[in-house]
Order: C-alpha cells, then structure tokens, then sequence
C-alpha cells in the first residue's frame, strides 16, 4: 500500500519514491541545505491545513536529507502549524515596496528569528513605479530598485533580498545596493 502526496499541491509524489532521494547523501554529498513547501500560486491558501505535506519534509528532515526547512506563499496559520511539527528556517512570500500585504508575517518571522526571503523584491516583471521611491532615488543618486532593495533590508533584521537578474550591470546595480543607507526621512517618505 503505498501513500500519495501532492507536495505544492501540484506534484504528486509516492511516498515510496522519497527513497530515491538517499542516492545524494550515501555518496557522500549530503542533503538538501534549504527546502521550502510552497503552498498558494500567488497568494497564500487561506484555511487550508499544511500538515500533512510539511510532515513529510519534516520526515525528511529527520532522516537527514533536508537539513533546513522553508515555507513559502503562506499566511501566518501556516507558520504556527508549520512551527508546531518542526523546525522553520525561512519563509518566502511575495513583498516589496509597493506590495506589503504580508507585514504581519515579516513581523511574525522577526519575532520568531525566521528569515524572510521576499520573492519578487523588485516587482517580479513589473517596475517598481512609485513616486515615493523615485523621490528617495533622486535624493541618493540611485536607481528606484536601488531604493525598493534597500527599504527591504531595512524594513527588518531578517529581510533577504533575492532579487534575480539576467543581466550583470543589474546585478552589479543590485549589489551597489549596501552602499544606499536610507535615513529616517527617506524611510518616513517610504512608508
């Protein structure tokens, strides 16, 4: 008899095929550092249990295949029941200057020292078009992502930016990022 799962809640996976992941650390690789259950598309799943798909990876977790576990595109019931089977080290929902709809999972993160690692930082496709941010921008000499980046890490100690790039001067632009040190105006202009 074998047990399905519909990890994501697109994937389906045999519990019996879980076995296949020992390969990596018999060899000596070892397991996975990080693995998030990803939850919701875009916005989080509301009322809907996590339990079962995060005893799973919690399982794997134990037997040492996952070392870290993550959640992402969740709501704050997520994290407590989560929280409640084992340990979470990250959680990875949607937010940016002009998108704060989850304030209260960055402070429930922050409460409980979970990093929280933004998908989409700069607006994932989108520019971040906001007059607050080109104001700051213009006062720093900076780009406006420049500006979303830095309001990010600093709007908490366990912000992570993770913006993606295909492009180097994006990527050397988001890097020049730790030099924007925004003061308490330019955060007052933000909020």
């Amino acid at each position: 008899m074998t047990s399905e799962f519909r990890l994501g809640g697109d994937l389906p996976i045999n519990r019996l095929g879980f076995g296949a992941m020992r390969l990596p650390s018999q060899s000596g690789m070892g397991g996975l550092d990080l693995v998030y259950l990803r939850v919701g598309h875009m916005e989080p799943p509301h009322g809907e249990s996590i339990a079962a798909r995060f005893e799973a990876l919690a399982e794997l977790r134990e037997e040492g295949l996952i070392r870290h576990l993550g959640l992402s595109n969740v709501d704050t019931g997520h994290l407590t029941e989560a929280r409640a089977i084992a340990p979470v080290t990250a959680v990875q929902n949607q937010y940016h200057a002009a998108h704060r709809a989850d304030v209260e999972m960055l402070a429930a993160c922050e409460e409980a020292g979970i990093a929280f690692a933004p998908f989409f930082p700069l607006g994932g496709g989108r520019e971040l078009d906001d007059d607050r941010l080109a104001k700051v921008a213009a006062r720093h000499r900076a780009s406006v992502a420049q500006i979303g980046l830095a309001w990010l890490l600093a709007s908490s100690p366990v912000a992570l930016a993770i913006p993606g790039t295909g492009s180097v001067r994006h990527l050397e632009e988001n890097m020049a990022t730790e030099s924007v040190v925004l003061s308490d105006e330019d955060l007052a202009d933000l909020a």
